[in-house]
């Protein structure tokens, strides 16, 4: 059974600083950017805290990798693209 495309919607934080922004507010950033022709879209967050940008070897990165490479991903948002 073939799935429907959806948003991924990537976010990552290599620490809990006070200065940083949280992995909740870059999605919800996101979320807010999404137009609205895009809605109806089904929207899947893949988030990895604790993982420095450095390393692409990141459980979700990886996961969502591997859904873009299957066809399964519209588009790709991120909140700064240093989170990717």
């Amino acid at each position: 059974m073939k799935q429907n495309p959806h948003i991924a919607i990537y976010t990552r934080q290599s620490v809990d600083k006070d200065n940083s922004i949280s992995i909740e507010t870059q999605a919800d950033y996101c979320k807010c950017a999404i137009r609205p022709d895009e809605r109806d879209f089904a929207v899947k967050i893949y988030e990895d805290r604790g993982w420095s940008g450095g390393d692409t070897n990141r459980p979700q990165f990886q996961k969502m990798m591997q859904e873009i490479e299957k066809g399964r991903v519209k588009k790709v948002m991120v909140y700064k693209l240093d989170r990717i």
